[in-house]
């Protein structure tokens, strides 16, 4: 009878555990929701601007210059090298100083790189108040002025060195503690129509420090002036991105020739950039990327950084903790530019979607097309469709705190590629039809 009753417990209890088990419900899977395709509308046939390049500064003070391994990182197109095609020098107003650009002007040229020259002042001994500092030019020396800056181009001809264009002034319409000139727009104009020519290169002029419309229009405004000069130049600090009807009129390039962003660590007492985070550093760069954008945006055709080889730069000099000759994060960021938007690329109109924060342009050239997508938002954007373009292949390469240029092989279906924006990133599209 005990083992009848033992039998018997067991079976309820099995019976029980396979109930219990029969009514607990199956968990439902959660369906995951695709993110919406976000849709950038390329239009080849609407064409902008011809690009010219981009670029960045040669040190301008002091003995030293570009060397030519890092001249090969600068210009190069190799894996690990930037791809700037115009460099920046100063047109120095001692002539025992010309010297020292001599060899790095040879690298630029070596490479097919545009050389541009800015004075920050005329000779001492040609101004108002004899010195490098300040003043003015005087206007009864404008014509020599010509033929020192034709002495310029000549010792550097003669030393097997090319340059290709020239400025009057770098910020002409700035009063600094430093090397500098002072010119009204009404100056720049009487020297440009005074009796020499500048010759053997392209003039720019005036180089002012945002940009300053009523300067530059005011010299374009006059024929005689206007037809002197073949780009107008300017820098961006404090603003100055905005079209230039009046020069596109007049079929005058528009250069963006000098910008600075070093988070203010230039300032006297500011903390070191060593002392800040690389997310802070990378934020800044994203702003740098942002104000690329904007001014091919507006038609320009040239983009200049200011120095090239420095701690907050392109290139590391050895200081801040940067390692001397070492291609730095921010030379990557602006080799998505650089490197893939050639000179001779025409920008094509690119639509981003209604309400997007995305910064978005495109470029092409024969069988190619280079798209530019810049997220500087704290979230990815997945899904990101490019249409409107016919192409067979296509790379992508990826800037971002992580990684320098991440190169992956595009999954083309319908000429439609369709790729996720990491948060805080730059991408580069690079469509071959």
């Amino acid at each position: 009878m005990k083992k009848t009753v033992s039998i018997l417990i067991a079976f309820i209890f099995c019976v029980s555990c396979s109930k219990s088990n029969s009514e607990t419900p199956t968990p439902t899977p959660t369906p995951i929701t695709p993110s919406p395709i976000v849709t950038v509308t390329i239009s080849p046939l609407t064409t902008y601007q011809t690009i010219t390049g981009f670029g960045a500064a040669n040190r301008m003070w002091g003995t030293t210059s570009l060397l030519p391994a890092d001249a090969q990182k600068a210009f190069g197109l190799g894996d690990g090298e930037l791809g700037l095609s115009i460099f920046r020098v100063r047109l120095s107003s001692n002539q025992s100083e010309w010297s020292i650009i001599l060899e790095a002007v040879k690298e630029a040229n070596k490479r097919g790189v545009k050389v541009l020259a800015s004075p920050w002042s005329p000779p001492a001994a040609l101004k108002d108040n004899n010195s490098d500092i300040g003043g003015s030019l005087l206007p009864q020396n404008y014509t020599a002025y010509k033929s020192y800056m034709n002495s310029f181009i000549n010792y550097m001809s003669t030393n097997g060195a090319k340059i290709d264009v020239v400025s009057i002034q770098n910020e002409p319409d700035w009063n600094p503690s430093y090397e500098s000139c002072a010119w009204t727009a009404d100056n720049m104009i009487n020297f440009l129509t005074a009796p020499g020519s500048i010759s053997g290169v392209q003039v720019a002029a005036p180089e002012s420090l945002n940009f300053n419309q009523t300067f530059t229009n005011s010299i374009l405004s006059n024929d005689s002036a206007a037809a002197k000069i073949s780009i107008i130049a300017g820098h961006i600090y404090g603003g100055g991105i905005a079209k230039f009807p009046i020069a596109e009129q007049k079929n005058k390039e528009i250069w963006m020739t000098e910008y600075l962003l070093n988070l203010n660590t230039g300032n006297t007492g500011a903390p070191a950039w060593g002392t800040y985070s690389e997310a802070d550093k990378w934020d800044e760069s994203l702003r740098m990327l942002a104000s690329v954008h904007d001014a091919l945006s507006n038609n320009w055709n040239a983009y200049i950084w200011w120095y090239l080889q420095r701690y907050y730069s392109f290139i590391g000099d050895g200081e801040q903790a940067t390692v001397n000759g070492e291609v730095l994060k921010r030379g990557y960021a602006f080799s998505h530019f650089a490197k893939f938007v050639r000179p001779g690329f025409i920008r094509i109109n690119a639509a981003p979607p209604a309400g997007s924060s995305l910064k978005i342009s495109a470029y092409k050239k024969d069988s190619q097309t280079v798209v530019v997508i810049i997220n500087a938002d704290a979230s990815a954007v997945n899904n990101v469709e490019i249409n409107g373009l016919t192409f067979t292949s296509g790379t992508s390469y990826t800037t971002s705190l992580s990684g320098n240029l991440s190169k992956k092989t595009l999954t083309v279906t319908n000429s439609k590629p369709t790729i996720d924006m990491l948060a805080k990133s730059v991408t580069t599209l690079v469509l071959i039809n």
